[in-house]
């Protein structure tokens, strides 16, 4: 009797219903905007991460949801969301106490049947976990990245301090013979002045080592700045020196300082060029010809104009059965000792969250990698 009553109530139940609950117990917000961007429907989860009532949520336009930050590129991705019918993005929402949270956020648009929009439909999923653990796994790729650079730098810093100590050893003797011999005042003084010299730009170059690790050690927030790529690959290049000098790799690069800039934060950019670089000299290592090269184009990409800069090695290239899980965090084909698997993973994420894509081309005669960032005038 009570399974027959079971079978009633199960029958019962309307899709709509099911649907409905489905949607409030959703845990990613959903909601639904007209052409004029008003919200004609959200869920329980919107409610419950914007901090608004639902009342109040549907006679809100979606423009007072989001960051001021990205109401420029919500604009142009609702016009285009309405003419291709699909979109998938990141973004940053506006919560009522003023909170941003960053989201990822998937839009459907629906139309009649005379092909006329009439309303989006949208899941968006909180990512600041996700955010979180990107931070992470960037930091710690940076303090990894020091660690192979330790014995590189213990060389560069032992030879200015060589110098020095030479500087030294010679001001000690021309102040000696100061005091012996009779020499006009012209000549120890003009030797001095030389050794002074030669000191400080040993202790230039010490200077330099010690704040560049600590700039690329420290944890830094993200920043929006204008960046000049060419000197951030020189600066990669400078942080991978060693790992290049003890694999006797030939260095090609094109790219000059001064001309390609871009907006974002001017450490991760940097990391993304040193993990590149990096996997191109381990790729070379063993191979009869060591060549990395590095250029720069000019790319237009859906009407943007964008920096397209290519990392070509000459190793084996990359096997065809591993080829589609390169991206994938904590995927390596390199020994525990050698690599975490996490470089390429942060080097897409990085790029995506610059607005720029990442790609390869790979053959037996070797792997070019393509990272495209948007071009930004410094006018």
């Amino acid at each position: 009797m009570i399974m027959s009553l079971m079978r009633i109530d199960n029958r019962e139940i309307r899709n709509a219903d099911i649907f409905q609950t489905i949607i409030d117990h959703f845990p990613d917000i959903i909601h639904s905007v007209d052409g004029g961007g008003n919200i004609v429907f959200a869920n329980n989860m919107a409610e419950e991460l914007f901090g608004y009532p639902l009342k109040k949520l549907l006679t809100m336009n979606v423009r007072e949801l989001y960051a001021d930050e990205v109401l420029e590129a919500l604009e142009e991705g609702f016009e285009n969301l309405k003419e291709t019918g699909e979109t998938a993005v990141e973004s940053m929402l506006k919560t009522a106490l003023g909170e941003t949270i960053p989201v990822e956020v998937r839009s459907f648009s629906i139309y009649d049947d005379d092909g006329k929009f009439i309303r989006t439909f949208s899941i968006l999923r909180d990512i600041r976990k996700l955010k979180e653990l990107q931070q992470s796994l960037l930091h710690a790729g940076r303090l990894a990245a020091i660690g192979e650079l330790a014995s590189g730098i213990v060389h560069d810093i032992s030879n200015p301090l060589s110098v020095l100590q030479l500087c030294l050893s010679n001001m000690e003797k021309q102040v000696n013979k100061l005091k012996t011999d009779g020499r006009t005042a012209e000549e120890p003084v003009g030797e001095l002045n030389e050794t002074k010299g030669d000191m400080a730009h040993a202790i230039q170059a010490i200077s330099r080592l010690v704040k560049y690790l600590n700039n690329f050690s420290r944890r830094v927030a993200d920043s929006n700045e204008f960046i000049d790529l060419g000197h951030s690959i020189g600066e990669a290049l400078f942080l991978t020196k060693s790992r290049i000098q003890k694999v006797n790799v030939h260095v090609y690069n094109s790219v000059e300082t001064g001309k390609h800039f871009t907006r974002g934060s001017r450490n991760h950019i940097e990391q993304i060029f040193a993990n590149l670089i990096s996997n191109a000299v381990d790729a070379m290592d063993g191979e009869p010809r060591r060549e990395l090269t590095l250029s720069v184009d000019e790319e237009i990409y859906e009407g943007k104009g964008y920096w397209q800069f290519l990392i070509g090695d000459t190793g084996k290239g990359i096997p065809a059965e591993i080829q589609n899980s390169v991206f994938e965090s904590f995927f390596t084909t390199k020994d525990r000792d050698k690599g975490t698997g996490l470089g390429l993973a942060i080097v897409r994420g990085v790029a995506r969250d610059h607005g720029g894509r990442i790609s390869f081309q790979t053959s037996e005669h070797g792997t070019r990698f393509s990272l495209s960032l948007p071009q930004e005038d410094l006018g």
